[in-house]
């Protein structure tokens, strides 16, 4: 669906929500100008992050096109009309001066008009109306048959005149790639797009290698007519603002001859993409250049009314005797493309209205094109919409950071999250009370220390916490909801819940407990910096039953040889991935793929050119990620792998390699389901946005994302096994490896 028909969609549902809701009705003047206004700034950001993303120029060129958006979105909020909008986006593409990128009115037919021939003949002098009959049709469809019925006029011309100029956004110079109109073969010359593998971290590196640069893309050459089909002798073209490679390549060849209404030069070779307006207007976005220089039309005629004055020049240009002279090709060397890293603002703790709007714009505009699983977050159209007022109407830097993460939580994704602005800072706390809590049949269970937390501290283990501050969890962990995300709704739980004990440096936090005897009590913990979880025990070590237990939350690198070492002869090995691991599950791979199993994952990054429009949101770059290889001694016992919401990205991974080398079983609940590379983007006010990078999928082809590792044994720890030293997951993988 075209971005017009969903902004359409979402109007209807906008009009319908508007007329039940009685304590927000308003006048329907007010309402249609409310909707036009959104409706406007939605069109400024599709068409300024195709430009941003899509138009080459700006890769190699330093153009302010932050501040053109800034300049441009007062006047598009003030439009009252679809010529003021039009003409206020067009305000915003002047800024590039370039010939082609620009907003125009279609010249549609009109009921009752006479229909311009597709062809005409002017004596011996064949004009071919290609530009105006394109206007003129209602139905693309139309335009498929040009070809077929040109054919036969064309081999009886002795010249032929093209008109190609057309209100449309792009001049149609697709006719020219299925005529004959030459005896030799004439070389075009290359054109050059911009090329997005994955979106390029804004701030510090990633893993995910996503990059940004050109695509040089080669042109067909023209082919020569066959020796017994008739080619004209003399070629005019009649062109607009764009010209095509093709009338460009001809003309250098001295075959053909350019007549135009304004004068024209290498930057008007081009192709663009369109961007429908509304009210008959469309906005034309250069998409490719050339590197040719030396164009120059044979004749610039200044348009007259009722005076097609170009026609009549060339028409007397097909029928002057003397050859066309042969033009020298000449090209610049092509420009590096030049890191566009996005201004960070981070001066402006509370910026104005259009840079906050700019702020909406590039986050939506960057997951919209770039966000690998946009296929599983909804209607993200709609998000634009509802956030457009919630950004305007924001009144300081507290409310726009504010709504910068409601927005970022709406991707809902494990790696997506906000930080770096005062407000956010203010909202999720940067010290933490040194304890983990999780929910545990639907209570807020204490089920871990911290290293930082005092020995003498009265906290137990199993305690539930009722209360922060005064506040009670449940009241807590809602207001903190729709700023924090994951992607499925356990992990979303986790992750308000670590954030619910946060608050600010050097703060002491006031903690109501519920211990097992079911009396309520308050505690007082300093909230200090993150540190991990205080565990006793070997991080690798022998069961009874002759099964190995190895923490990869804590097994390092280094120890891997001697952990195989130590756990060799077992008949099992539970490798316990309730957490986070340290880069070791690529090596461990290696040494249990008993399988001989070439690859552990799926991966597909969207790629973004005019090659593969961003409509495309399954095209991109697919690889599969192989394992290593080893020529160690390979583990050839049974291994199961003990997850649950806290195992995400990276201990994900570990899951999808040990799944892939020796079938390996879960035990345990479903992990986060988030993975995928992560990258990010910065915005005003200095605020980091992060979202995952890459899709990511198991061996076989299996979503993963939103959904997680499923366990092949689902077991949940209890409150009373909490609370009596028990570990139920390990419990059960032990009974499952006994039998």
């Amino acid at each position: 669906m075209t971005l017009l028909g969903r902004v359409t969609r979402c109007v209807l549902a906008f009009l319908q929500i508007s007329l039940i809701s009685a304590s927000t009705r308003a006048e329907p003047s007010d309402r249609a100008s409310e909707m036009f206004r959104i409706d406007g700034l939605m069109k400024l950001c599709d068409v300024w992050s195709t430009v941003r993303f899509l138009d080459p120029r700006l890769m190699v060129r330093k153009i302010d096109w932050d501040g053109a958006l800034v300049r441009a979105i007062p006047k598009v909020r003030e439009a009252r009309t679809s010529a003021e909008r039009a003409r206020a986006i067009d305000s915003m593409l002047a800024e590039l001066s370039d010939p082609v990128t620009r907003v125009v009115m279609e010249n549609m037919h009109q009921l009752g008009e006479s229909m311009p021939p597709m062809f005409r003949w002017d004596g011996d002098v064949l004009v071919i109306n290609i530009g105006p009959y394109a206007d003129a049709v209602s139905e693309e469809s139309e335009l498929f048959i040009v070809e077929s019925k040109i054919a036969p006029e064309l081999a009886k011309a002795r010249s032929v005149v093209f008109d190609l100029r057309t209100r449309n956004a792009e001049t149609p110079g697709w006719i020219l790639e299925n005529v004959a109109l030459v005896r030799e073969r004439v070389e075009v010359a290359a054109r050059r797009c911009a090329f997005h593998s994955g979106y390029a971290p804004q701030s510090g590196s990633m893993s995910g290698r996503y990059y940004s640069g050109l695509q040089v893309i080669a042109s067909p050459s023209i082919e020569p007519a066959p020796s017994s089909t008739s080619v004209p002798a003399r070629i005019v073209f009649i062109v607009g603002s764009d010209v095509p490679e093709r009338v460009a390549a001809l003309w250098r060849a001295g075959s053909a001859a350019i007549v135009s209404e304004r004068p024209i030069s290498g930057d008007n070779i081009a192709r663009t993409r369109q961007i429908d307006l509304g009210g008959g207007w469309t906005a034309a976005v250069r998409v490719t250049e050339t590197t040719v220089t030396g164009l120059a039309a044979d004749a610039v005629v200044a348009p007259v009314a009722g005076d097609d004055r170009a026609m009549k020049s060339a028409l007397a240009l097909a029928r002057e005797p003397a050859p066309l002279p042969a033009r020298p090709a000449r090209h610049e060397t092509a420009a590096a493309p030049i890191a566009q890293n996005d201004a960070a603002y981070a001066d402006m703790s509370s910026p104005e209205l259009p840079y906050r709007l700019l702020a909406l714009f590039r986050l939506w505009s960057v997951i919209d094109r770039f966000y690998p699983y946009k296929d599983l977050i909804g209607d993200w159209d709609a998000v634009l919409r509802e956030f457009i007022p919630r950004f305007e109407q924001a009144r300081d830097g507290k409310e726009y950071a504010l709504a910068v993460m409601e927005v970022v939580a709406r991707v809902e994704d494990g790696h997506s999250s906000a930080w770096g602005s005062t407000a956010i800072w203010d909202l999720i706390g940067v010290a933490s009370v040194p304890i983990e809590v999780r929910r545990i049949e639907g209570r807020f269970i204490v089920t871990g220390k911290r290293e930082l937390l005092p020995k003498d501290s009265s906290m137990a283990i199993g305690d539930e916490i009722v209360s922060i501050d005064g506040e009670a969890m449940a009241d807590r962990i809602s207001k903190l909801r729709k700023y924090l995300t994951a992607s499925t709704e356990a992990a979303r739980t986790a992750n308000v819940l670590a954030h619910s004990i946060r608050g600010p440096r050097d703060s002491v936090a006031a903690i109501g407990v519920r211990g097992a005897d079911g009396k309520t009590r308050t505690i007082k913990i300093a909230r200090t910096r993150f540190s991990p979880i205080a565990k006793q025990g070997e991080v690798w070590r022998v069961l009874e039953g002759s099964i190995g237990y190895v923490d990869l939350t804590r097994l390092t690198i280094p120890q891997i040889d001697e952990m195989f070492v130590a756990l060799n002869g077992t008949k099992a090995i539970i490798f316990d991935m309730r957490g986070y691991p340290k880069g070791t599950g690529w090596s461990i791979a290696s040494r249990i793929n008993t399988k001989n199993a070439p690859f552990g994952a799926i991966f597909r990054r969207r790629e973004l050119s005019v090659l593969s429009p961003e409509e495309a949101y399954r095209s991109g770059f697919y690889f599969e990620q192989s394992l290593a290889k080893t020529e160690k001694p390979k583990y050839a016992g049974r291994t199961v792998m003990l997850i649950d919401d806290r195992a995400m990205s990276q201990a994900e991974q570990t899951g999808l390699w040990f799944e892939a080398a020796n079938g390996t079983k879960f035990i345990g609940s479903n992990s986060a389901g988030a993975n995928g590379d992560m990258t990010n983007l910065v915005l005003p006010g200095g605020i980091n946005v992060s979202f995952t990078g890459q899709e990511v999928r198991h061996a076989d082809g299996r979503q993963l994302q939103r959904i997680g590792l499923v366990p092949h044994i689902e077991v949940k720890p209890t409150v009373g096994g909490i609370r009596n030293g028990r570990d139920e997951v390990l419990e059960d993988a032990i009974a499952y490896l006994a039998h």
